[in-house]
């Protein structure tokens, strides 16, 4: 199954925490990055499949926008520390 981005670390980290934020209204949703820093939210995913190190975090109702956008930017530090981003 081929999920879809809802966007990049290099990219509005505000408007993908509003995305994750609206999602998190009907269903708790894991966001995760790929080793390309691509971000997904998916309400279906299981944490044993997806490696330790990609997860940005678990979210539900409730959660704040600020919130979300810290956990992506501290994504977006750690890649950039381990020299995964230009």
């Amino acid at each position: 199954m081929k999920r879809k981005s809802i966007g990049s670390l290099h990219g509005n980290l505000a408007a993908i925490a509003d995305h994750v934020c609206k999602t998190a209204r009907d269903c708790m949703v894991m966001v995760w990055v790929s080793d390309c820093a691509e971000v997904y939210a998916d309400p279906d995913a299981a944490a044993d499949r997806i490696s330790q190190h990609n997860i940005v975090g678990i979210y539900s109702m409730g959660m704040q926008s600020s919130d979300i956008i810290d956990d992506l930017l501290e994504a977006r530090r750690e890649r950039l520390r381990a020299g995964m981003l230009d």
